[in-house]
């Protein structure tokens, strides 16, 4: 059916057009300045040093690991709610992601069950800032420097977002960011991972090049091809012009969901912003008391037009996961939530 109000719909326009057609008249489709145009944009948005943009977030978040040297045997702590697309990167390494539960109220990893889970094994956090809002990083970092963990930030979500005000991706060693159709900008396909460590940023540069380093077809480390093409980043590079036109009227259009749903009585939970905290509402989830409730709201809203999706996924409990030992008893809250919960599009 055609969706009066979809989950998700890009905002593409005669600068988008005007770009991708200057690519296609100076052929250059790979590589090209649009690529570091777009890197410098988002590298300045965030205000950190370096960015490399890749193919997408999944690439970004792998380039990230390799960049750090997250090897088999190694352990990443991150969140159970999330886009699968966040842990199976750690898979790829022969890495174990060791899943957090979730903090009920903000669906994000509850930060007193984080250093439960460190093990001698343990290398890295992979912070997940769900649906746009931001993780409290300063807990994060303290917990990572205490015990010499590297951060990586999958910012994927909550492009914009701000935390005491500074923007996510920023705090960890490697933030990153997808640039999906149904993102806060989008580039179609597409991902950047910033940093502002330069060492970081010429390993990030080389893993997205298939390892490559300084000369043609010498390659110091594993990796991928990962780059993102001139075509993709001219979409970028208009997206950015609109930015915060495009945040502001998610929050505007949140502000409204708030105002329409807290009337229902059978709601439990509307998403909450903290004084320290900028959401960017990626979508707007609606926690109901029940399943059965959640089904109710869910044909309701469908029958007028608007779609809805589940709270993405409880990812030890896909059967992709499950058949690698991995369950979603493990992080009941995370079950609980999940089960309840649908969202919206901003």
């Amino acid at each position: 059916m055609k969706w009066i109000v979809p989950v998700a719909e890009p905002v593409l326009g005669g600068r988008e057009r005007k770009l991708l057609a200057r690519v296609m008249a100076e052929g250059r489709i790979t590589q090209g300045r649009f690529v570091r145009d777009f890197e410098n944009l988002v590298a300045q948005f965030c205000g950190v040093a370096y960015a490399a943009a890749m193919s997408s977030g999944t690439a970004a978040v792998h380039a990230a690991l390799l960049a750090l040297d997250i090897q088999k045997g190694d352990e990443v702590l991150t969140s159970p709610l999330s886009c699968i697309a966040s842990a199976n990167p750690i898979l790829f390494q022969g890495a174990k992601p060791v899943f957090v539960d979730i903090d009920p109220l903000t669906y994000n990893m509850d930060l007193n069950q984080i250093e439960k889970k460190i093990t001698r094994r343990t290398k890295a956090i992979l912070a997940v800032h769900l649906l746009g809002k931001p993780l409290d990083m300063e807990a994060i970092l303290r917990i990572a420097k205490r015990r010499k963990l590297f951060v990586i930030e999958d910012a994927c979500q909550s492009f914009g977002a701000l935390y005491q005000g500074k923007a996510t991706g920023t705090f960890g060693d490697i933030g990153v960011f997808s640039f999906y159709a149904n993102k806060i900008i989008t580039t179609a396909e597409g991902g950047m991972a910033i940093t502002r460590n330069a060492k970081l940023y010429r390993k990030l540069c080389s893993v997205r090049n298939l390892g490559q380093e300084n000369r043609p077809f010498h390659h110091p480390w594993i990796g991928g091809n990962y780059k993102m093409s001139n075509l993709h980043a001219a979409i970028g590079v208009a997206q950015m012009d609109q930015v915060d036109s495009f945040i502001a009227r998610r929050r505007t259009h949140a502000a409204e969901f708030s105002q329409a749903f807290s009337r229902l009585r059978q709601i439990r939970q509307l998403p909450i912003e903290s004084m320290h905290e900028r959401h960017v509402y990626f979508a707007y989830p609606i926690e109901l008391e029940s399943p059965a409730l959640k089904r109710k709201l869910e044909n309701s809203l469908h029958k007028a037009g608007v779609e809805t999706r589940p709270l993405l996924s409880v990812i030890p409990n896909e059967p992709s996961y499950r058949r690698l030992g991995f369950s979603g008893r493990a992080v009941p809250q995370a079950m609980k939530s999940y089960k309840r919960t649908l969202y919206v599009s901003c």
